[in-house]
């Protein structure tokens, strides 16, 4: 009787592995000709798209020294949302500048961070984030730092820290884990809100050199780990061009079938048809809906008119 179930179970898990390559290979044939233009919408916007109003990027714009960007990155997270209203990202951009002085790579040196959490100042709000959620994030990457103290010949103690990349960077070949890995470790208990979306985004606009991305930390291992941040609009994308895809596996998994050479590019190509959409919504709407019929009916439904129904928008 263990026997029958045990054959069982394995036929059926056999199945659901032929059922899964299945859904995969109809999906890139059908697609022959939709993933080479997004792969292009995606590069296209990285040239020459209106980027959101995003702190994580403006913020570090303000200063010069790499040390001050990547402070001032980390400080963008907190204010950093999902849906950007600019004026009001602005706001709180200038509240932090305010903070943060001439040199955010000093202010942290010195730990004045420590003193937003000090008496009346602990709930008292920067740039419509809490003082203590700010202190609490650059206490967490201060105590993973390492911290050395010598004596000049004046006498005067004087503190040497390592830039934040470069700890990151050991920290991630003593654990042989991912720099992904790293930061969620550094930043897990740091109330920063759409905790995976923002890290993901994080690590994008810190390895990246293209896009987002302020190329702060050159490491060829940091790049290999850079992935798509997720939010509930993303998630409906994967869907209006892939509608079966939870047959196939993840959302992950499902990105990677679009086959771009990094999977944040599928970031890019969410945003650049995004700004398609404000430019011309119903060649959008139209494009979308014959896609997802013809997918059902199946590839060789219309294999010669998809040029045809593709918007055509000058980008």
């Amino acid at each position: 009787m263990k026997a029958r179930r045990l054959d069982r179970a394995v036929q059926l898990q056999e199945l659901s592995a032929l059922r899964k390559k299945n859904v995969g290979e109809y999906f890139v044939n059908f697609t022959r000709h939709h993933r080479p233009w997004l792969h292009e919408l995606a590069q296209k916007y990285k040239e020459r798209g209106e980027f959101p109003l995003m702190a994580m990027v403006l913020l570090p714009s303000y200063y010069t020294d790499t040390r001050d960007k990547e402070i001032a990155v980390f400080a963008g997270l907190l204010i950093s949302d999902v849906e950007t209203n600019g004026r009001t990202t602005f706001d709180k951009v200038s509240a932090f500048r305010k903070m943060l002085g001439e040199s955010p790579w000093e202010w942290f040196v010195q730990r004045k961070f420590v003193s937003l959490s000090i008496g009346k100042n602990l709930h008292k709000r920067t740039g419509c984030v809490e003082n203590w959620k700010i202190a609490k994030l650059f206490d967490s990457l201060w105590q993973e730092c390492h911290v050395t103290t010598a004596k000049t010949p004046l006498g005067n103690e004087v503190t040497f820290i390592r830039p934040l990349g470069i700890q990151v960077d050991m920290i991630a070949k003593a654990q042989r884990c991912s720099y992904f890995d790293v930061l969620t470790y550094l930043l897990e208990n740091c109330s920063v809100g759409n905790y995976f979306y923002k890290l993901r985004l994080l690590q994008i606009v810190l390895c990246s050199g293209d896009g987002f991305g302020l190329s702060l930390w050159q490491n060829h291992n940091a790049q290999d780990t850079l992935r798509c941040p997720l939010t509930t609009e993303i998630r409906q994308f994967v869907e209006t061009w892939f509608p079966n895809y939870r047959r196939y596996g993840s959302v992950d998994d499902a990105i990677r079938l679009f086959g771009f050479e990094v999977e944040a590019d599928f970031f890019y190509a969410w945003l650049g048809y995004k700004e398609l959409q404000k430019r011309n919504p119903k060649g959008c709407s139209l494009y979308a809906t014959r896609y997802q019929s013809w997918y059902e009916c199946g590839f060789k439904a219309k294999p010669n008119r998809w040029r045809d129904i593709m918007p055509n928008i000058p980008f």
